[in-house]
Formats: structure tokens, C-alpha cells, sequence
């Protein structure tokens, strides 16, 4: 209290210089309608410019390329770039960060999990990220990508994420592995279970997202293992949502899938009430 406040370093002046440039950008090639549309599908609970997805990826690659030649970048600048798109209020922002390190710091051998993990956490934690549309390409673009590169030890550091205290890293604990699922025990030994492990951590949660995350990816191993998800499904009914068995059992057999919802509804009759009216908002 009382200090004399710091000013902001050189380097990271110029870095939020960068960010700016690309941000206003992508605010040039805003449309309304777009606009509307995703703030209407998301509920208001983001903020967009407008800006479709191969706009925001043409444009990223562009600022890419001209940042570059305006001046040398390290490594460690990108990828706090890429903090800081990430860490921008608008979703298409943070959207160009996920696409930054997807096709730029992944491929180039900038991302090292070890390292950077802990980082991606705290994007979480600190509310960088904290919506589901935002979780969710994160997930699919950066995390399963990590998963399939780096393997069972960087799929276990994720998994781990179950436990923590923020909703979406919770989320993302599971649907960072939607797009694996459905190869089950080929990923390593174990896969199934480090999965269902997570699943049953979140589902204790009646938070909508964390049930609806764990069902999308049981939804997918049911694919590799239809009977084991099906034990799990019947062993846990009492902790699941009508929306997350529905969910969870789209994929099965039609006999299956009838089975194991009629089964749902005679065991949870008398807990109707637990987690309200199952109301779908358009999520996985």
C-alpha cells in the first residue's frame, strides 16, 4: 500500500501490443448475426466478437507470420502469447490461442507437458477459462492431442484434474478424452480404468457440466467397452442424471440402451427430485 505502482515491463508491453493487433483483427471481420447467434447458443455466459472459425484460423496464421517478421519471437514469447490471447474476454480470442497452440506450438515441439501442464491449469483456475465452449475445444485441440503425443503419463496428469476444486479443469479432467475413448485399452493398459476412475469422481457432483462432461466420454467408451460402461452405469445410477444416462447410452445398441434408461427410471423413482428438471441446453 502505498507504492509506487511498477510499470509494465517493455517485453510485455510489446507482447500486449501483439495481442491487440490481432484482436482488433478479428473484431474487423466481426458480423452481427454471428455474433447473436453464439451469444444466444452460449446463453450469454461469453462474450464474441463474430468471427467464424476459419476467419479466426486465417487470421491467426496471418498475425502469426507478421509478428514474426516485425520482430524476433522466442519461444517462451509464444507461448505467453498464447497465455494471453487465452486470458482475453472474448471467446474468439481465446479460441485463436487454442488454434496458436494447436497448429504452432504443438507441431514446432514448444509444448513440453511436464512443463507446461501446470500452466494450462492455471488457465483454468483462474477463470481464463470458464465457460463449456471454451473447455471443450481446449480439451479436443490441445489436452487429447498432448494425450496422444506424450501418453499415458500426460494421461494421468490430466486425469488427476477430477479432483480439482475448479468446475471446467474438473470437466476437462475427462472430456479432454472424447476423441480417445472409443479405442479403449489400445491407448496403454489401464485406459478404461483411468477413465471410469474420473467418470465416478465427477458424477458424485450434481453440478450439470461435470455430469454432462463424464457422460460425453462414457457416451464414446461405450464404443470400445459397451459392457463395462454398462456396470458402471448400473452401479452409479443413483448419482447420475436423466440428461447424463441419456447421454451416456446414445451410442449402444438399441436393446442396451432401452434396457439400461428403463432400468434408470425404476431406480431412481424415489429420487426424482436430486437434480431437477433435465433440461438440455445444447451441450455434449
Amino acid at each position: 500500500m502505498g507504492a509506487k505502482p511498477r510499470r509494465p515491463s517493455r517485453a510485455s508491453t510489446t507482447l500486449a501490443g501483439r495481442v491487440r493487433r490481432l484482436s482488433s483483427a478479428l473484431a474487423k471481420r466481426a458480423d452481427p448475426e454471428t455474433k447473436a447467434w453464439w451469444e444466444r447458443y452460449l446463453r450469454g455466459v461469453i462474450g464474441f466478437h463474430g468471427v467464424r472459425m476459419a476467419t479466426i484460423r486465417r487470421e491467426l496464421h496471418r498475425w502469426i507470420e507478421s509478428e514474426r517478421a516485425r520482430a524476433p519471437l522466442t519461444a517462451p514469447d509464444e507461448r505467453l502469447l498464447a497465455t494471453m490471447l487465452m486470458q482475453q474476454p472474448l471467446a474468439e480470442d481465446k479460441l485463436a490461442g487454442i488454434l496458436f497452440i494447436q497448429e504452432v506450438l504443438l507441431p514446432d515441439g514448444r509444448i513440453i507437458w511436464r512443463r507446461d501442464l501446470a500452466s494450462m491449469a492455471t488457465l483454468f483456475d483462474d477463470g481464463s477459462i470458464a465457460d463449456w465452449n471454451t473447455c471443450d475445444w481446449f480439451c479436443v485441440k490441445v489436452l487429447g492431442l498432448m494425450v496422444v503425443r506424450d501418453g499415458e503419463p500426460c494421461a494421468r496428469s490430466i486425469a488427476a484434474w477430477s479432483r480439482a476444486d475448479n468446475l471446467w479443469r474438473r470437466r476437462a479432467s475427462v472430456v479432454a478424452f472424447v476423441n480417445l475413448a472409443k479405442h479403449g485399452e489400445d491407448h496403454f493398459p489401464g485406459f478404461t480404468d483411468l477413465l471410469l476412475e474420473s467418470c465416478q469422481v465427477l458424477i458424485t457432483s450434481s453440478e450439470r457440466f461435470a455430469q454432462t462432461g463424464a457422460a460425453w466420454v462414457i457416451r464414446e467408451l461405450s464404443l470400445a467397452d459397451p459392457d463395462r460402461v454398462a456396470t458402471f452405469l448400473r452401479s452409479n445410477f443413483t448419482s447420475l442424471s436423466r440428461e447424463s444416462v441419456r447421454s451416456a447410452t446414445a451410442k449402444m445398441s438399441v436393446h442396451l440402451k432401452t434396457e439400461l434408461r428403463e432400468e434408470y427410471e425404476v431406480a431412481t423413482s424415489v429420487n426424482r427430485t436430486r437434480f431437477g428438471s433435465d433440461v438440455d441446453a445444447g451441450t455434449p
